[in-house]
Parts: C-alpha cells; structure tokens; sequence
C-alpha cells in the first residue's frame, strides 16, 4: 500500500478526503479543490505553511491536515487545541501543554500548530503536528520523543480530533484548555493595541483575558487584541 493509500485508510470522515503529494498549504488546497463541509485536505509535503499571524510553518516529516467546517465557533481554536492534546498525550511519555493561545508544547518546545480561517464561506480548520525530525528552531517531533507512530496514524488522530472538538461546549473547551495551560505562573511579553507589557501571567480566561502581575500592577489583557511576543514556558510534568 502506498503512502496516499495509507493516508485515505487513516483518514475517517464522512466527507471527501484529498490527500495531495505536494501542495503550497492544505488551507489552499481545500480551497482550490471546492471542498465543503465535512471535507478533508492533507498533504504528504506542504511547501508553503502557515501558522498564525501569517507566521511560516515548516511541515517536513510532519502532518499537515485541513478539515472543513461550517462556522468557526468562539470557542473552536481552544478546543482543538484541547482535544488533539489529550489525544497526543496517549503517545508520548511527556505531558502535552497549551501554550495560549492553540500551540502544542511539550517541555518548552513546539509540537503543533492550530490555525483557523473563515473563507469563502466555509470554516477551515489547519492543523500541523511534527512527526519526524525537523529543523525548526525550539520545535521537537513526535520521533524525538520516542514515540514510534506513523505519519497516517497522526493524520487519523488529527481529522477525528478537530471534528470531536466541534461539538464540545464552551465549558469543556475551557476547563480542558486550563488543564493544560502552561503559561500561568511564567513571565511572558505581550503586545496589545501597540503597547508591549511584560509580566508573570496570574491567570488566563482564553476567551476574554490575560491577567498579568507587571512592574506597575496588575494589569488585564483583552484576548481578542493581544498577541504574545515572548514565551518562556515552563517544563510540564506529567500528569
């Protein structure tokens, strides 16, 4: 069986499954290939990735997988972020933490990426998770961790969490979320509306706001308008 085969074998979804050898991103090759609801586009290579803020993500040895919605909820980035977690945690030694907003992390080094768009009228859930070994800076795979899973078994594992946590409610999302926050207790920088503030990070409702422990007090951060500039997380344990 050849590795799109395998892929179109993991992959269970009541939609199309496009899984292309090589594409620029999965969040363009759903949209080239006019995918709809319940869909699903993943790319064994992805040559042009992105994460947030138009950030790039290098995918080699990775998964890289796009599920199609129908609206993004409020809530729906926490809760992917929350559910492939607890789902990535069943393979690695190692606690899996959620670096605010929807980042994976074990130990203070990337694993995942989440990225969600609204476009052309269909919610478009990106998700990248390292397997194999890979250069990006501060990253680690799934490999590096000693976990032996393939890349199909992720793309599996990825498509079933995204669309598990499309039907949890905010409250499981956040409470879940919190569970695997590790920012709280850290001393981070952010910037909101053109102002930088650094400080320890005394709590995180990740829908509203960040509150911060600064030089000058304490200090709230509205969510939807801040952006975290530094991280330097802490080492997790397991639970």
């Amino acid at each position: 069986m050849g590795e799109v085969d395998r892929w179109e074998s993991a992959i269970q979804c009541a939609g199309r499954v496009v899984i292309c050898e090589e594409i620029a991103s999965t969040q363009e090759g759903a949209i080239a290939h006019n995918l709809k609801l319940g869909d699903v586009c993943a790319a064994l290579h992805q040559t042009a990735g992105r994460g947030r803020r138009g950030n790039e993500w290098d995918s080699s040895g990775g998964v890289s997988v796009t599920v199609v919605l129908e609206e993004a909820t409020p809530h729906l980035s926490i809760a992917v972020a929350a559910v492939l977690a607890e789902q990535i945690d069943a393979l690695v030694e190692q606690a899996v933490g959620i670096k605010w907003p929807n980042d994976l992390y074990i130990d203070g080094r990337k694993l995942a990426g989440i990225l969600i768009e609204q476009r052309e009228g269909v919610c478009l859930v990106g998700v990248g998770v390292n397997v194999g070994r890979n250069k990006v800076p501060n990253g680690v795979s799934l490999s590096e961790l000693g976990s032996e899973v393939d890349r199909a078994t992720v793309a599996g594992l990825v498509v079933s969490s995204i669309f598990s946590a499309s039907e949890i409610s905010i409250d499981s999302a956040v409470r879940l979320w919190k569970s695997r926050d590790i920012l709280v207790g850290t001393t981070q920088s952010f910037i909101t509306e053109n102002t930088q503030f650094k400080g320890t990070v005394l709590a995180i409702d990740p829908l509203h706001n960040l509150l911060l422990k600064t030089d000058e007090g304490h200090t709230t951060l509205d969510a939807a308008s801040t952006t975290i500039i530094d991280s330097e997380c802490i080492k997790t344990p397991k639970n």
